[in-house]
């Protein structure tokens, strides 16, 4: 029986191609993205759904609407932080 993840992917060839990586293709330290990568194949991801998801986490902020929501959201997270110290009240 094979292994398989409850992600629909192959467990162990997953395993196989991130052992690839580590020994074969990155022979020396691995970069975070390609430990982003193993950790993905490790999680169940077949190979090109984990490549397909690098790509788009890459490419993500170059879209003008995510930066501008990204940029909102670091203020609300300012604005919080300020409340929690008391800085600001609800007035």
């Amino acid at each position: 029986m094979q292994n398989q993840s409850s992600m629909g992917g192959h467990g162990e060839q997953n395993r196989q191609l991130a052992q690839h990586l580590e020994t074969v293709l990155f022979p020396t330290e691995l970069s975070g993205e390609q430990h982003l990568l193993i950790d993905l194949l490790d999680s169940g991801f077949e190979w090109e759904a984990a490549i397909k998801l690098l790509h788009l986490r890459d490419h993500l902020y170059e879209n003008s609407e995510m930066r501008q929501r990204t940029a909102d959201d670091n203020r609300m997270h300012f604005v919080r932080w300020l409340y929690e110290q008391g800085e600001i009240g609800e007035d």
